[in-house]
């Protein structure tokens, strides 16, 4: 039987093969039983963040949260990368705590964690929408982190060949928030991977059975 299609990263679910949907609400149980919780650093400012740890830490004694994120460092806002990072540092706790990946949002912040990286070696780090240079992914992935892609592989020359040089134990393919089918990434990916769909398929869902182990079907 062929592995089923991952999304590593959405935030509406499809139904096609196994999702880990992004928890938008926080303060409602989710309506998807592979789901991942965390707060964005968009969201630090906007809300009181001692709250929303509360709420990430409930869903996650509750076995409703299969990993912590979308969280992480963005230094192309206007909130303080100080803020960012207790609101993260404080994240990374409750992942330690509760043995889950994390689903990690970057932007202009890769020296911040590789520092990170390099002190962190127990919760595994998933950079979603990795959209960086060669450079940039050699060094995390030298720290034991995983590389996720989305739409701008499909036109970014750059990326694509930076995808084509990555071990193929450290990729996820994922949508994220864009309208397009997982499927149309899948075929692209394995074009440039020069394989096909059924094995890159299987690559990936051996990738996630080796992060989640079997959280992806027991959730919930």
């Amino acid at each position: 039987m062929a592995a089923p299609f991952v999304n590593i990263h959405t935030h509406s679910a499809t139904g096609t093969g196994i999702e880990l949907v992004n928890i938008d609400n926080l303060d409602s149980a989710p309506s998807a039983t592979f789901a991942s919780a965390g707060l964005h650093p968009w969201n630090v400012d906007k809300c009181d963040h001692q709250q929303a740890l509360a709420a990430i830490e409930t869903l996650c004694q509750n076995g409703n949260a299969a990993a912590i994120g979308e969280a992480g460092l963005d230094r192309a806002i206007s909130t303080s990368i100080s803020l960012q990072m207790s609101v993260l540092e404080q994240q990374l706790d409750i992942a330690t705590r509760h043995h889950l990946p994390m689903i990690i949002h970057c932007v202009r912040a890769y020296s911040d964690f590789l520092q990170i990286l390099r002190h962190e070696s127990s919760v595994k780090m998933i950079f979603h929408g990795f959209n960086s240079n060669q450079t940039s992914a050699n060094q995390l992935l030298q720290h034991g982190a995983m590389l996720s892609f989305g739409h701008n592989l499909l036109s970014n020359n750059k990326l694509q060949t930076t995808f084509k040089s990555i071990p193929n134990d450290c990729i996820f393919l994922e949508t994220d928030t864009k309208d397009i089918s997982i499927n149309e990434i899948y075929n692209f990916a394995a074009e440039l991977k020069s394989t096909s769909i059924d094995e890159l398929k299987q690559i990936i869902f051996n990738n996630l059975t080796r992060i989640f182990g079997n959280r992806w079907e027991t959730i919930g």
